[in-house]
Parts: structure tokens; sequence; C-alpha cells
């Protein structure tokens, strides 16, 4: 069969013009939530998954914010999945998932989340699946040499700037054939500013097997707003960067891989 779509993207948004992102020191108690899912089916399916995460240690808590209060942070992070079949199919689904509340240094994530679809639809039937990743930190500035453990980094002025920085990236698939994958990933609680906060979100459609096709539509999103201040002036907005990428295919789908990383921090 002939190949009608062959789509592959890779972006990847790095921010640091000034300081960036410095995360959020984990609680003392920490917890780790692990679930895993595996279903081979004839008929109707739906899961869901949700994830509401906020984080400070700004004076008074999380009932004290707002005001946030030098050299106090907040970070949220939400993740949402759904997915449904509508009508009878032939359904393959497997799910890992994994949220850790420690904190995480470079490779390893706070919320990771990995999906396998394969899917054939019966007289018309169609699956539906979406995914969504935020993070979304906002800090007052504070003394850098009591973040980062480089002996270097008070260097020239040891100051670590406020910032209000936002990722947010997703996925919808809609289709009555599927070979759909995709991965999802954050890392915003570490033990010092040493390690970037991250966020990622892949999707990766192909043929269900060699000329076969997935049929139907795929679209996957990111949106980050950056705002910063400068060592030199560490309150007073000195930076904004307002980004949106979003990609659609709709019909016999060959291949269709969109990579999209945002990466923030001092040390990257």
């Amino acid at each position: 069969m002939k190949k009608l779509v062959i789509l592959v993207l890779a972006m990847a948004l790095l921010t640091g013009f000034a300081m960036a992102d410095r995360g959020v020191d984990p609680v003392p108690e920490t917890q780790g939530i692990v679930t895993s899912t595996s279903v081979n089916l004839v008929g109707n399916f739906a899961s869901a998954t949700e994830i509401q995460w906020r984080i400070t240690d700004n004076v008074g808590g999380l009932p004290g914010v707002p005001p946030l209060v030098a050299p106090g942070v907040i970070y949220e992070s939400t993740y949402t999945e759904d997915t449904q079949s509508h009508g009878v199919g032939l359904m393959l689904y497997d799910k890992e998932m994994d949220v850790e509340t420690s904190g995480q240094i470079s490779g390893q994530w706070n919320i990771e989340a990995t999906k396998q679809i394969a899917f054939i639809g019966i007289d018309g039937a169609y699956v539906v699946s979406t995914d969504n990743i935020m993070v979304d930190g906002a800090a007052m500035n504070t003394t850098a040499s009591e973040k980062v453990i480089c002996p270097f980094a008070s260097a020239p002025v040891d100051v670590f700037p406020a910032y209000c920085n936002r990722a947010e990236a997703g996925s919808t698939i809609d289709m009555t054939v599927a070979n759909v994958r995709t991965t999802t990933t954050d890392r915003f609680v570490m033990p010092s500013a040493d390690h970037p906060v991250e966020l990622n979100h892949d999707l990766r459609v192909t043929e269900l097997i060699s000329d076969v096709p997935s049929v139907g539509f795929a679209s996957a999103y990111m949106e980050v707003l950056i705002q910063e201040a400068d060592k030199s002036n560490p309150v007073d907005m000195m930076e904004r960067i307002e980004f949106f990428e979003e990609t659609s295919v709709d019909g016999a789908i060959t291949l269709f891989d969109k990579l999209m990383h945002y990466e923030s921090g001092m040390v990257r």
C-alpha cells in the first residue's frame, strides 16, 4: 500500500537567559505510586488517570499562597490520561504509571507514564485517547549558593532571581485502526538546583502491521510561558517568552512521530 503520511517532528525548548527554574525541595515524608495495566479484549474499553500536585516551601505552606514571600517557591503539576473505545473492537492496551514525590536528579522523574495502544474497530468502531501534562513554577529571589551545590554558583552575583514559568504538552487520537505509543515525564522536585526542571511528551503513531497503516486523526501540542527576572534586577521581570506549537494529521498514517521537550535550569 502506498505510504500516505510520513511525518517526523522533533522540538526542544530550552530556557536559561536569566537563571531559570530551580525546582523545589521535597517534603520530609515522601510517597511513591505505581500502577501497571495490561488488557487484551474484543469489546468496549475505558481507562482514566488524573494527578494534581502542589508543593511549596513558602512560609505558611500552601494555605499561605498567595502571597509568595521571598525566598519562597511553589510548583504545581497535573497529568491526565483518558482512553475510551466507542463500539466493539479488538483492543490491546498496556500502561505503566510511576509517581515519585522524593527529590529526583537528571534522568529521573517525579511523574512518568508510558502507554501503548493497538486497536481495530469493528463496524466503524473507534478509539479516542488523550494525554496531558503540565508543570508550573513560581519563585521569589533567593541566594544561589544556598540552592546549588556547585561552588561557582554565587559568581559573579549570589542571587537566584524570581521567575514564573509554565509548560504544558499533550496529544489526542481518534482512530478506527491504531498503533499508538505515548511517553510522558516531568521533574520539578529536586534535592538542589543543580538539575533542571523538565517536561517531556512524545507521541508515535505507526502502521498496525507492515503495509496496514493506522487510520484516523492524531494531534499533539506544546505551550510554554516564561517570565523571568535577571541577576541585576532579581524582582523585576526582564524576560518574557510565549511559545505554542500544534501538529495534526488525519487519514491513513504510516508514521507520525512528535517529540516535545521543555528544560529550564541553571545547569543543563
